[in-house]
């Protein structure tokens, strides 16, 4: 099965970490020559991947008129880890820093937590199989490619992952704008399981419960809240932050 991904920066991305997926690239013929698109050739040589120039009324239709910058590549479908690699996954990494993202049904979001998680070094991300947007070319482009960098796994049942992180001695961590907790005066322990959840309905309930701690970040009184992926980001270097200033 194939899948369409798009831009200029997840399809160098995709070459960079997973280039054996790509099948074939599509160019526009008005493309101008940039140092990006200069890289971009560097790695379709290197892997001797077709490609070929088309109109961009060609590209429109194929991206349902998204922003393609003049790029797409056909791919084979990602394959993503199963819920039980998880425990394999654990045993290689010293402590871990993992992201649980509850609820992100927007792809948008989905794909700037997942470019988030990647540049604050998380270890792996694990979604809800039945309320979360699914990976596809928006979450791609959203995320420059990042969803190439990182373990992606879908799990049946988050609570009973939060009780297998917990095995592994890892402190959960949840976002929770209600808590009297402010997230930089907690002492962020390693290994750590950040949970966050959408920005309209946060973490459920049976999730929260679970959680060893839940912390806010604090805001205006003008605002009550923040995008789920700005949020994200914020914790994610307080933990970074953190743990590099000990």
């Amino acid at each position: 099965m194939q899948q369409v991904i798009f831009g200029i920066h997840p399809i160098i991305n995709l070459l960079k970490y997973n280039p054996l997926s790509c099948k074939r690239i599509f160019i526009s013929k008005n493309r101008k020559h940039t140092t990006q698109i200069a890289e971009l050739f560097y790695y379709i040589k290197k892997y001797d991947i077709t490609t070929k120039k088309v109109c961009k009324t060609w590209l429109d239709k194929q991206t349902n008129n998204h922003v393609h910058q003049g790029i797409i590549a056909y791919i084979t479908q990602k394959l993503y880890y199963h819920q039980n690699h998880i425990t394999s996954l654990l045993t290689k990494i010293t402590s871990p820093l993992i992201l649980i993202l509850d609820n992100i049904t927007d792809p948008h979001n989905l794909g700037a937590c997942i470019r988030s998680a990647v540049a604050a070094k998380v270890n792996i991300i694990i979604l809800p199989k039945h309320s979360s947007a699914k990976i596809n070319s928006v979450v791609t482009k959203i995320s420059c490619g990042a969803i190439h960098m990182i373990p992606i796994i879908y799990v049946s049942n988050i609570n009973n992952i939060i009780v297998l992180l917990k095995k592994y001695k890892i402190n959960i961590i949840g976002a929770d704008g209600h808590s009297n907790t402010i997230i930089y005066d907690y002492h962020l322990q390693y290994p750590i399981c950040l949970i966050v959840g959408s920005e309209n309905k946060g973490i459920r309930q049976s999730i929260k419960k679970q959680c060893d701690i839940l912390c806010k970040i604090p805001l205006s009184e003008k605002i009550n809240s923040l995008n789920v992926s700005v949020a994200t980001g914020i914790f994610l270097f307080e933990i970074i932050r953190q743990k590099n200033f000990k």
